[in-house]
Order: C-alpha cells, then structure tokens, then sequence
C-alpha cells in the first residue's frame, strides 16, 4: 500500500526498508554487514531500533566520506570589505578531503566577495543560547580563519531574509568567535537536497498505520547549492541502481550520497545533481523553540546563579574574625564583637546577644571558615 498509494517514490525509495532502499539511502554492504554483526542472530523476538543502524553508518562513512561543504537552504551574503582584504592575502584556501587520511588528497576553496551561508546559521533574534551569525555579531568563517559581522539585514515584503551585509574581520584584537560557520563561494552548484526521517511517527506501525506516517520524512530542498569541489567528482556515468553511489559529509550537516535521479555531466557541469542523506552527523534530539518569556526566565536563572556565585566567592574572601563585619546580609546588625572571635555580643541598638545566639553565630563562623 505503500507503494501503490505513492506514499513513497517505490521499492526502492531511500525511506523503505528494502536492500534497494537502503543502497539508495547511502547504506552500503559493509554498513549492513556490520550491522548485522553487531546485532547478532536470535530465535526470540526482538525489535531493533533504526539510531542502531544509523551509529553503525555515521561510525563507517566518517573515515571513507570526502569532505566538502554545502547550503541546504541558502543565504546570500555580501562582504562588503572583500576588496581591501583581498589585497592583504591570498582568498583561495586548501582544504583536506579528509581530516584523518591523507591520502584522499585535497581541494581549494575560494572565498568570494558574495557568498551564501545556511540559513539554519543566521537568526534575527540573538540569546545566549544560540552561537551562530545575528544582527551586530560576529561568527568564524570556516577555513578563513577570522570573523564574519553581520552589518546589515535584508528582506522582502514577506518578511524573508534576502541579503546579509557583513564585513570579514582578521585583526589581531577581534574577538573570539564561539563556532565557525560553513559557506559556499557564488561559483557553486545548485543541487537537490533530499533530507530523509523515520517513515512513522511511532516506532512500531500499528493497523493505523496511515495516519501514523511522518508527514516529514522526506524534506526536499530543491535550490541547495554545494561548493565547486563536488562536481569534479560527480558524474552522471558512475551512478547506478546496483551499486553503491558517491558519498560525501556536508560539514555541520550530515552524510550524503548522489541519487540515481542525478544527470549531472562533470565535463559540461551541466544537468541535475541530487543527493540524499544517509545520516546526520549527530543523533538528532528535539529541542522545544523557546518563547521570548522562557528566554528571560533562563537569563534571569542564571543572572541569580551568576550573582550567588559572585557573593559565595567574595565572603570566602573575608578574614574569618571580620566575617560578620563585612558579609553583606550582617552588615549594620551589631554595634560589639569579641575581639578575638570576632562573633557579635551586642545588637546594633546595644541589646547584648544571649549566650546561645553567640553559639549560633560562631557556628555560622566556623562553616564560613
């Protein structure tokens, strides 16, 4: 019914659970071999989850999948000090294919005075909690080695976000970025993005099946761009249904491999070019959006946090004898103290302190200290 219903593209849909769907997904034999190892045979009934299969793959493609870098959702970025840094130093940068083996070679990136970054890397709205690019803030520009600021927002009637002015900063004094976005040069390829998730909802079907399918199992990103590097290794002639096809990571996206749809010519760099993706790179966990008042409820938790520290770091500063002379919730109380202790006798109004409130006190002391 699956099929027959057109719920999915086929037998062969990367979503199925059939050896076709899985070779197209990206799984290759010694993926599902491995697999298999590790899960072992049994007689008793048993159910294993899918994050199985897909730590086992993430484990395999991480030391045999060429590295390059992608846009799922593209923004266009314009540096607008492109030219006076472009005079202070070489904007074509080596990349390795593989951070761990050398012998996948590498390729060159250049950085161009307009870009494009994923859209998942920018917000209008910064928080604490977020690390990427925001309006009068500054991320690492990967392979760059400095900063981008982000100047300047552009939209259209809709509300989208059209263009970003940013500036590149490589001074010494600039300030540390807290994470390195990815981008794409203005030569790049525009590709087809295929980004596949459970077929349900639930992990195990029931008679209800239909109404338990996952309405986004399959998100299509049809104008993707993907850099340069990729299409030289990409060819419409080394893609077949019986084998395993060319995979690559997207950096800070995930594993993909080249789907059989692809027509994409890399000596006339012409015809499409699709991918679909094996695995993320990481199991992906559901975060709730934050409202604006859960933000300032977090913010202001940890402001509390942040100031108690600040005291309970000061009072351990204090001179145990001057303790309740100087901690902030005993200033102005008492008016005596013995001299040697430095515990209170007397309230600030002269009433003198009964023998159990100084014991009580010179406890408090003796835990400060």
């Amino acid at each position: 019914k699956l099929v027959n219903k057109k719920f999915v593209r086929g037998w062969n849909d990367p979503r199925m659970p059939t050896i076709s769907g899985l070779r197209r997904r990206g799984y290759t034999r010694d993926i599902i071999n491995s697999f298999c190892n590790d899960v072992g045979a049994t007689k008793a009934h048993n159910i294993v989850g899918m994050d199985k299969l897909y730590q086992t793959a993430r484990t395999m493609l991480s030391t045999t999948s060429r590295r390059c870098m992608a846009a799922l959702n593209p923004i266009l970025v314009t540096i607008t000090n492109f030219e006076e840094e472009q005079t202070k130093e070489s904007m074509t940068f080596e990349v390795q294919n593989s951070p761990t083996d050398a012998s996948f070679g590498s390729h060159t990136i250049t950085l161009t005075s307009t870009i494009y970054i994923d859209a998942s890397d920018f917000r209008l709205k910064d928080s604490s909690q977020y690390f990427g690019l925001a309006p009068n803030k500054a991320v690492g520009l990967k392979y760059y080695g400095g900063n981008l600021c982000c100047d300047k927002v552009h939209s259209n009637q809709d509300g989208k976000i059209t263009k970003l002015e940013c500036h590149v900063d490589k001074s010494e004094g600039r300030k540390k970025p807290k994470t390195f976005i990815t981008w794409v040069p203005s030569n790049s390829f525009k590709t087809e993005v295929r980004v596949y998730n459970h077929l349900f909802t639930v992990p195990e079907p029931s008679d209800q099946w239909e109404d338990e399918l996952n309405l986004e199992s399959e998100i299509l990103h049809t104008n993707a761009l993907v850099d340069p590097s990729v299409c030289d290794v990409v060819d419409k002639k080394d893609v077949g249904v019986w084998k395993s096809n060319y995979a690559v990571q997207f950096e800070r996206m995930g594993y993909f491999c080249v789907d059989i749809d692809t027509t994409f010519d890399s000596k006339t760099k012409e015809g499409k070019l699709i991918f679909n993706r094996t695995v993320s790179l990481k199991e992906e966990v559901f975060k709730k959006e934050l409202t604006a008042e859960e933000e300032e409820a977090i913010e202001a938790r940890r402001a509390k946090s942040k100031k108690a520290l600040e005291e309970k770091e000061a009072r351990m500063k204090i001179d145990p004898v001057n303790y309740f002379r100087e901690v902030a919730e005993h200033a102005g109380k008492y008016s005596k103290f013995n001299e040697e202790t430095g515990v209170p006798t007397h309230l600030a109004d002269g009433t003198e302190l009964t023998k159990s409130a100084m014991k009580k006190l010179d406890k408090e002391k003796i835990k400060h200290s």
